[in-house]
Formats: structure tokens, C-alpha cells, sequence
């Protein structure tokens, strides 16, 4: 019977992997790559920006962090503008969980051949928010260290701060009045007018912006007195607002409504509109916010997502850039695609604001020290069923008991009368030469009794 138990229960064993954690850690003091998946603006370059007070006279304040001002020819660049351009262009991800299968032998090849950076762009959606977020993707690689007795997919689990932007927009298409000229085929003409301070003309490039794209424009705004106004770069609020305009091509499509499938399609709401010359046009008027986060990653995924407003100051780091024309190309590109290959529009432009605003101003940030970690990793394991298991601890406890519970029974039966008789019957039947040999020694031992006391008589 025990031979069959052990048999079934070896049938229903099975080998799993158990990821073992090893006890938390405070990192926060430690220097070490490895445990640095945080990031905050440059301490060197950045600390009067963070620090300054809201300026009464924003003409005469410091430029944000986030531009460079060059003394020589008097013009204003994006500061580490080739480390940001190469975030704006291989660092903006679409993972959003699961980094642990990020492709690391080609981030490592791109490093090191100059054509990728260590830093991430990814976007989170905490509730029906969506964040995007610096991040670093080789705090959630995983390594496998059998040959050191550490096990497969080690890895850290940690707590560390970054910073997020999220946008949201509505349509002002109506309010912008993007309207269509008859200028002739080889003078395309759209214009546009959302307030006083901001109006042009979609089929002209615009006037200033360090990139400058036909069909596009952008203008940051404050309301003052009930009507927005224009703001200077060195403006410093947290939300701030913008509008964008744009005019992209259809493909000349016979009719836009009839192939796009987007509510914001339909001429009602007057969402997209047909301006002409093989345009759809549309206006958005948005406001973003920046966040501090602390966030904890927890087997390559976000677990805990902790968002806090940042300051105005931390704000005008990211805005900035796109304030000043940065990144013109990329949006202008995010709106074609979503026109013409049916995206949501509205959806896929605010998560372009924010992706290309903080790839932009990635090199100004820096990666910072984990609040907490812990070291984990896997290892193979022989796993068996909890019903097989606790069945077979039962049906040997059971045997234990019975056995013990017929042992008393027997040992009680034993000494009763009855049994005792049985016994003798037993014995005269089987073997009674038994009990003669029995009498045999009694009377033997009887007569050497009797000679021993005779003998001690005598004496």
C-alpha cells in the first residue's frame, strides 16, 4: 500500500520555478549604476532654474535649464541637443509593461556604436491617465547567474523617483477658424485664427520656431482678463497651455468621409474638416502637467505609481523646448499618421506632446539613486499538489492511529480470562506435550527444593 501511495504521489509532483527575494535595501547613498533607475534634472546645470524665485518680470528671467544660450551668434539652442534629438529619435518606447523582455543586445549594440541612449521615453497608464516617463530599461534586465550559484532571471525589484508629463486636449478646430482659400493650385492657402495673439496661414511656413514645418504651428497661452495671451519662454507655470494647428495631407482621398472611421470624422462635430487642396485640418487646444513620480517596478512591471504636481519651475524645464520650436517635424509627422491611417486623433496627439516634450528635455535629467531595492531571482523547484499531499499526510495518519488503537486493544485482550483459556485450549490441542514437559520441570524443581533444605539441616 505505501509502495502505491508513493508511486501516485510521485505522479502528481511537477518542477516549477520559485523567484526567491532577498531582503530590501536602502540604496539611496550608493553610486553604483546598478542601483540607479531614478532620474532628476542635472544638479550642476539646472539648480538656479529649480531655485529661482516665479519671476515678476518674466522678460528679464533666466532661460530654463533646457535651452543654451550662445554668446557668439546670440541664439538660443536645446541644451545637449544631440544626446535629446537621440532620445526624441530611439528613446521614445511603446512598452508599457513586461521590460524585463526588452531587446537588450540591440540597446547594448546601439550604445555602443552612439546610436541609442541608456534613457527611455515610456508611457504608463495609471488609471485612464496616461504618464510618460524617463525610465531606465537596464534596471529591469535580467541575468542568468547559475554558474555562481545565484540562479536564473536575477534581477532587482526597486523603488525609485522620476519625473512625468500627461497632456489633454480638446478640439478648437471651430474656435481656430481653419478655413480654405481658392488660391490656385500652386498657392495653397489655410488660415487660421484661435485668438488675437495667435493666427496664420497653414500653407505658409511659419515665421519663427527652430523648426519650422508647413502645415504646423504651436503657441503657448495664459488666460488674462478671460482671453489667452501669448507667454515668453522664461514663463513659469504648472499646467501650462498651448495650442496646435495643422493641415495634413489626405492623399486626396475623394472623401474624407467616407473612408474615416473616427467619430472625430464626422462633419458634425466638426473635429477634422476638409480645407482642401488634399488637407484635412484640425486645431487642439491642450494643457499639460508635470508630475514628480515615485513609482516601485516589481518583476519588470509598475506596481506602485505615486504622482505629486511639480513645481512651475520644474515645468518650464520641460515646456521649453517645444515653447521655442523643438520637435516641430515629429508632431507634424504623429498628425499624419493618425489622419491617414485612421487613428484616434485626439488620443494620439496628446500622447505625442508628451512623449516628444520629455525626450527633449532628457538631457538635462540625469539618472538618480533607487529609494529601495531588493535582489531576486529564480530557481527550479519540485513542486507537489497541496490535495495529493495533505491526502496521503492524512491517509498515514490514519494507519498510525489504527495501528496504535489495535496494539492497546490486543494488549487489553490479553489478560482477560477468557483469552487466557483460549490459550491453554490451544495448547492442549496443538502440542500437549508441552504441559507435560512443563509438569516434568515443576516437579524437578520441586525435588531440588526439598534436597537443599536437607542438606542445610544436616549441616
Amino acid at each position: 500500500m505505501r509502495g502505491a501511495h508513493d508511486n501516485w504521489l510521485h505522479a502528481t509532483t511537477q518542477r516549477t520555478d520559485l523567484t526567491i527575494y532577498d531582503n530590501t535595501t536602502d540604496y539611496t547613498q550608493n553610486d553604483d549604476p546598478l542601483h540607479q533607475a531614478g532620474f532628476v534634472p542635472i544638479k550642476e546645470r539646472c539648480s538656479d532654474t529649480l531655485t529661482a524665485p516665479l519671476p515678476s518680470n518674466r522678460s528679464s528671467a533666466p532661460l530654463p535649464c533646457s535651452l543654451s544660450f550662445n554668446q557668439t551668434d546670440g541664439l538660443t539652442n536645446l541644451a545637449l541637443a544631440n544626446f535629446s534629438y537621440l532620445t526624441l529619435g530611439k528613446g521614445i518606447s511603446q512598452v508599457t509593461s513586461n521590460f524585463s523582455n526588452f531587446n537588450f543586445s540591440s540597446s547594448d549594440e546601439g550604445e555602443a556604436k552612439g546610436t541609442a541612449t541608456p534613457y527611455q521615453v515610456v508611457t504608463h497608464l495609471d488609471g485612464d491617465v496616461s504618464q510618460s516617463l524617463f525610465f531606465s530599461p537596464d534596471a529591469a534586465r535580467e541575468y542568468d547567474l547559475t554558474d555562481v550559484g545565484l540562479g536564473r532571471k536575477w534581477g532587482i525589484d526597486y523603488v525609485a523617483n522620476t519625473t512625468s508629463m500627461v497632456t489633454e486636449c480638446t478640439f478648437a478646430t471651430e474656435q481656430c477658424k481653419i478655413g480654405m482659400t481658392d488660391s490656385g493650385a500652386n498657392n495653397i492657402s489655410i488660415p487660421f485664427h484661435c485668438h488675437d495673439d495667435f493666427s496664420g496661414d497653414l500653407g505658409q511656413t511659419p515665421l519663427t520656431g527652430h523648426e519650422r514645418a508647413q502645415g504646423w504651428n504651436m503657441s503657448f497661452y495664459e488666460m488674462v482678463d478671460g482671453s489667452p495671451r501669448n507667454i515668453p519662454v522664461q514663463a513659469q507655470s504648472n499646467p501650462f497651455g498651448f495650442y496646435a494647428v495643422t493641415a495634413v495631407s489626405s492623399i486626396d482621398f475623394p472623401s474624407f468621409q467616407d473612408w474615416n472611421t473616427q467619430p472625430e470624422g464626422d462633419p458634425g462635430n466638426k473635429s477634422l474638416v476638409d480645407v482642401g487642396h488634399g488637407f484635412i485640418g484640425f486645431a487642439l487646444d491642450c494643457h499639460a502637467t508635470i508630475y514628480n513620480v515615485t513609482y516601485s517596478l516589481m518583476d519588470g512591471s509598475f506596481r506602485e505609481f505615486n504622482v505629486t504636481k511639480s513645481s512651475p519651475q520644474m515645468a518650464s524645464i520641460i515646456k521649453v523646448p517645444l515653447q521655442v520650436g523643438f520637435g516641430q517635424y515629429s508632431l507634424y509627422q504623429a498628425a499624419f499618421l493618425a489622419v491617414i491611417a485612421d487613428y484616434p486623433v485626439n488620443a494620439t496627439m496628446t500622447k505625442a506632446f508628451s512623449q516628444i516634450g520629455m525626450a527633449l528635455a532628457s538631457g538635462t535629467f540625469d539618472f538618480d539613486n533607487n529609494i529601495q531595492q531588493r535582489f531576486r531571482w529564480t530557481q527550479t523547484v519540485t513542486k507537489v499538489p497541496k490535495a495529493p499531499f495533505y491526502f496521503l499526510v492524512v491517509t498515514c495518519l490514519l494507519y498510525s492511529v489504527f495501528g496504535m488503537v489495535m496494539t492497546v486493544v490486543a494488549f487489553y485482550l490479553r489478560r482477560t480470562p477468557e483469552v487466557r483459556e483460549q490459550q491453554r485450549r490451544l495448547m492442549l490441542e496443538w502440542s500437549p506435550e508441552l504441559l507435560e514437559t512443563k509438569d516434568n520441570r515443576d516437579a524437578s524443581s520441586s525435588r531440588l527444593n526439598v534436597l537443599e533444605i536437607d542438606d542445610q539441616q544436616g549441616g
